[in-house]
């Protein structure tokens, strides 16, 4: 899943010029109309740049912001609705809560080169309304996986079967096959 970035303005567009307006402390402000949309551009020669564009587009407008960190707080909630809501992080993505819901109309996914889940106190529950599957080159249950053995020490040979053919039971046609040999 991508992110589709929004293609930038035309580079041969007549950009009409509009003064700086000193908005105090430093900061002037600027407003470039562009084909399908405006920039509005807050610059310090201190603090650098914060940039809003508003880019006008067949599906709606999209406004796009470039900025060091964002940084939202709200005394109560935070609400956002949407057809999809993608984030894409370059090097990670932490959420802390003191509790986390996720629920899913459809199918509920994780996928990672490693996955790891832990509870610190209390149980860890899985329920399903039809069957659990785990799969793994091993599957390791209350047990640690057993240290592999040393290159330099010889392995057992397999051990006979203590049981001949003729006393095993199940597919005649399965016990005729192992029975010639």
């Amino acid at each position: 899943m991508s992110i589709r970035p929004v293609p930038p303005p035309a580079e041969n567009v007549e950009v009409a010029v509009v003064p700086k307006v000193s908005i105090g402390s430093g900061w002037v402000a600027v407003l470039e109309p562009r084909e399908g949309g405006a920039l509005v551009r807050l610059q310090s020669a201190e603090r650098g740049t914060v940039s809003v564009e508003i880019v006008l587009t067949a599906e709606g407008p999209v406004i796009r912001a470039s900025v060091g960190a964002l940084e939202i707080r709200a005394e109560s909630d935070v609400r956002v609705s949407c057809d999809r809501f993608l984030v894409e992080a370059r090097e990670s993505f932490a959420v802390t809560a003191a509790e986390i819901s996720h629920e899913a109309r459809g199918a509920l996914r994780a996928t990672g080169s490693e996955v790891a889940l832990t509870a610190r106190q209390g149980d860890v529950a899985i329920r399903a309304n039809d069957d659990v599957s785990v799969r793994g080159e091993q599957v390791l249950l209350n047990c640690d996986r057993d240290p592999p053995v040393p290159s330099w020490l010889p392995r057992p040979e397999a051990a006979e079967a203590t049981l001949p053919a003729s006393s095993e039971q199940g597919d005649p046609g399965v016990l005729r096959a192992l029975t010639e040999e």
